[in-house]
């Protein structure tokens, strides 16, 4: 199962970027988002900004922006 960033712009709603979450972060990602059972990892989300800010600091990407929407997805 893999786990993506999803960037959008909040206007055009337009896919700016997409970045996977490191595999080697699921223990992690699941405390963040506060998944209870395992079907909630397969759900999308809207990121707090606290979450964005902790997913940026583990893929060294840049994913803030006001004019920005920023999702978690599964992929599979």
């Amino acid at each position: 199962m893999k786990h993506v960033i999803e960037v959008f712009d909040r206007q055009t709603e337009e896919l700016l970027l997409s970045v996977e979450v490191p595999n080697s972060r699921h223990q992690e990602l699941a405390k963040l988002m506060n998944w209870q059972t395992p079907e909630d990892e397969f759900d999308g989300y809207d990121l707090s900004p606290e979450q964005v800010q902790t997913l940026e600091t583990w893929t060294g990407k840049i994913l803030r922006d006001a004019n920005h929407i920023v999702q978690l997805v599964c992929i599979e």
